[in-house]
Order: C-alpha cells, then sequence, then structure tokens
C-alpha cells in the first residue's frame, strides 16, 4: 500500500513537473509573489503549531525562522532570473532548467520554516517537491505545506507540485528517496537520514551535522560577544544546527571575565556534582546525540529532568568543560541551551581545540571567531575545518544569512566533503538549477578552411 502511495504521489508530480517546465519567469514570479504573502500572513500561526505538537522550542522564535525561511528568502532571490538565460557572457550563454523532481525531507526542530523554504526555492526554479515531514512534526509540516500550495496554485502554479506523504514513516521515506522517477533529494535532519538520501542513487543536498565552536580570542570586545554567544544559543532554545556548543578562550583571565559576564546576563553556571546529572539526562551515548527529551527545552526544564534547580530568570547552562573531545560530552552537539566553555594559554592551542571539535563533531559546518586582532582572524579563517566562518557575529544568525553578512539566506546548511556532503555553502534556489551552456563559436572561421 505505501508502494502504491509513492508511486501515485511521483506520477502526479510528474505530470506537474512536465507542465511546469513551459512557464516563463513572470509566471514563476507571480507564484512565488502569492506564496511569500501567504507566508508573511501565516507565520506566527504555524509557529505556534510547530511548538505545540513537537514540545521544541518557542513559538516567538520559529515565528522569527518562518519569516526568514520565507520572506527572506523570497526578498533574496525575487528580482533575480531562474528561467531561460539567467546570463550571457564570453560568447557563453547560462541556460537555467528545472531538474524535474524534488524528494525532500524536514526535521522535527525546524518542522514549518524548513517547509517553507524548501518550497519557495523550487517553485523559483520550477522544480516540483514532495515531502516525507517528520512524524513527530507532521501536521505543522502538512500545514505549511498546505499553506504554500494553495498560494501557488492561487497564482497560477501547476496541481500538485507541492506534495507530502499522508502516513509517514522511515520505509515510505526510503521508498521516496528511491524511486527512479526522483530527481533529486534534499535531505535536511539527522545523520541516518542523510545517509539514506545519498544510498538512493539518486543526486542528493545533504547537511551534517553541526557542533560549533566559538573561539573568543584575547582580542576580542569580551562584552559584545558575550551578547552575541547569548542571543544565539538561546534563539529557539538552540535547536539551530550551528548554535553555540563550546567558548574556546585563549587566555584564563580573559575566559573568567566572560563567565563573570554570562553570569551578570543570565546563565547558570553548573557545579561540578550537577555535571553528571546533566549528562545523564542530556545524550542518548549509544546513538551519539543529544537525548530527545531535552532538545529545544528550557534551562528550566532540563534541570528538572537532572533533578537540578535552575533560577526561573536563567536563559542558558555554562557547562565548565574537562577537554575538546569525546572524552566530555559536553563538547558534543547539545541542542539546546546549554554551553560548554574552556581556556588555554596560547591562540594556537584555542584553534586547535575549535579544529578539533569540529573534526571529531561537526566538520565542515560552522565556526565563529570573535577577535579584533587581524592576524588571528586571518590564521582561524585559513586553517579552521568549517565552510561558514564568522567573525564577530553571532553564530546562529550569521549562519542562516543575510542579517550580519551576505551570506544567501538558507535553512539548509551545507558542510562540503569535510561533512559528507558534496556542497558546502547555504542551499539556496541556484542549486536547484540545472544550467545548460551555448557556446558560441570564437575561432575565425576562414582558419578552418
Amino acid at each position: 500500500m505505501a508502494q502504491a502511495m509513492i508511486d501515485q504521489l511521483v506520477a502526479n508530480a510528474r505530470k506537474a513537473a512536465d507542465e511546469f517546465k513551459g512557464f516563463t519567469q513572470e509566471q514563476v514570479d507571480k507564484i512565488t509573489a502569492a506564496m511569500d504573502a501567504a507566508s508573511v500572513a501565516n507565520e506566527v500561526k504555524l509557529a505556534e503549531m510547530a511548538v505545540a505538537e513537537t514540545g521544541i522550542g518557542r513559538a516567538d522564535h520559529k515565528a522569527i525562522k518562518n519569516h526568514l525561511g520565507a520572506h527572506i528568502v523570497y526578498e533574496y532571490f525575487k528580482d533575480k532570473k531562474s528561467v531561460g538565460v539567467i546570463e550571457e557572457k564570453e560568447g557563453v550563454k547560462y541556460i537555467a532548467e528545472p531538474f524535474g523532481v524534488l524528494a525532500a525531507a524536514t526535521p522535527t526542530t525546524n518542522p514549518t520554516s524548513t517547509v517553507m523554504f524548501k518550497s519557495l526555492i523550487a517553485m523559483k526554479t520550477r522544480n516540483v517537491i514532495i515531502f516525507a515531514c517528520h512524524p513527530r512534526a507532521q501536521k505543522c509540516s502538512v500545514e505549511a505545506a498546505k499553506i504554500m500550495l494553495d498560494a501557488a496554485i492561487s497564482a497560477g502554479a501547476p496541481k500538485n507540485c507541492i506534495q507530502w506523504i499522508d502516513t509517514p514513516s522511515i520505509e515510505a521515506t526510503g521508498m521516496l528517496f528511491n524511486h527512479p522517477n526522483v530527481n533529486l533529494i534534499l535531505a535536511t535532519g539527522g545523520n541516518a537520514m542523510v545517509k539514506s538520501a545519498y544510498k538512493s542513487g539518486h543526486p542528493a543536498i545533504g547537511v551534517g551535522a553541526g557542533n560549533t565552536p566559538v573561539f573568543v580570542s584575547k582580542s576580542a570586545n569580551l562584552s559584545v560577544a558575550v551578547n552575541n554567544v547569548i542571543a544565539s544559543k538561546t534563539f529557539d532554545n538552540g535547536t539551530i544546527c550551528s548554535s553555540d556548543q563550546s567558548m574556546i578562550f585563549d587566555d584564563k583571565d580573559i575566559a573568567d571575565k566572560a563567565v563573570k559576564l554570562l553570569i551578570e546576563r543570565g546563565a547558570y553556571l553548573v557545579k561540578p556534582e550537577e555535571k553528571a546529572k546533566l549528562e545523564a539526562v542530556m545524550f542518548d551515548k549509544e546513538r551519539g546525540v543529544p537525548a530527545m527529551a531535552i532538545v529545544g527545552k528550557s534551562p528550566q526544564d532540563i534541570g528538572k529532568l537532572a533533578g537540578i534547580n535552575v533560577p526561573a530568570d536563567a536563559k542558558l547552562l555554562l557547562v565548565p568543560l574537562t577537554c575538546i573531545g569525546p572524552e566530555d560530552w559536553f563538547s558534543h552537539e547539545k541542542l539546546s541551551p546549554v554551553l560548554g566553555y574552556i581556556s588555554y594559554n596560547s591562540t594556537d592551542e584555542a584553534i586547535d581545540a575549535a579544529k578539533s571539535q569540529l573534526k571529531w563533531g561537526g566538520a565542515g559546518h560552522t565556526a565563529v571567531i570573535h577577535a579584533q586582532d587581524e592576524k588571528v582572524l586571518e590564521k582561524f579563517a585559513m586553517e579552521i575545518p568549517a565552510n561558514r566562518l564568522l567573525l564577530n557575529q553571532p553564530a546562529v544568525h550569521g549562519s542562516v544569512g543575510l542579517i550580519y553578512n551576505k551570506l544567501p539566506p538558507s535553512l539548509t546548511l551545507g558542510c562540503g566533503t569535510d561533512g559528507g556532503n558534496y556542497l558546502g555553502n547555504n542551499i539556496n534556489y541556484k542549486d536547484l538549477l540545472s544550467i545548460k551552456t551555448v557556446a558560441s563559436r570564437i575561432v575565425d572561421y576562414e582558419r578552418d578552411e
């Protein structure tokens, strides 16, 4: 029965893709404009639905993520070409074609924003899309897909240009990924799901695990660095994969001052005897991932699970690290408002620790440095194995783009070959274009005669 359902979804998508391929730029832009308007009108409702269904994160912050994943993305691409000849230079025309039928998985941490984001970049590029939503976020994700679909069709898009699996399961997602008439997979979620996309035999755009190190140099503007870390780490209770996981210092005195500032500004410093209690509830050690019970929860809820009395006004839990590496579980990815910190005796040691954290826990993803010394900034940029290097800005807000920098706005962050992905950029509409080239002859014909 599941196979018949997938077959029908893909058949519907194939028909829609064949129709969509003939659309003009004007038709495409009308469709995405309608989707943008619908996304803005529903971003708060969808945020509230996501928190109610999953119990993860904060509705006010998820509304911001919805706004970024749809409206800000739309503003980024609305005037850009995605149909026909999109560029011509040096005698070569670059012609944009759609891939066709996309299969897309969406996570429980960003269930509505990811659906809206992928729907928009699919429609901008005349691709059709079928969603395999996370079972624990099926209701809110499907509602987001319906809103995008209804808006698209109202503006003239083909029927069935956006679809979804009604009864989600690992089996159904596998069938979708492996269907012979799927052209490209957009995989956002856990490592197992991303790996299954790569094993499908289809081209796939995937993501990797995030374990973002934040190096705070002795040359940093410390007050600004601390504010940036707090803003980033507490955003949606730490559910974005690029959020800060460990603050790494190159000077103990600077670290002590930073800890004092963090505590003054709302961090709860975890005592040594409390750290073991936290570790017991925070990690699924068999799978090597954060325990679902703590993902996106408040510091108070996490403390309650661990039997720790966390003050009502605490914004995050601050945990001293013994090392950067598998031996200290708190230098793993935590997907919660729990932040590790450690100090070293030199810039070289601190940068080596940041490199180590990425290599074993977040290869290719994101790294942050706070420093005013240009030589330190350059050394960090040249040596760190991450595809997003953020200088003097919050990890989350900087990594998703177009807030603190000019990176393309995106909720799918590639990790390159270090992270087991093909692409290492902020995935955007351009990555869903198949570019055909038409090269004019520039050699004089008479030379061949």
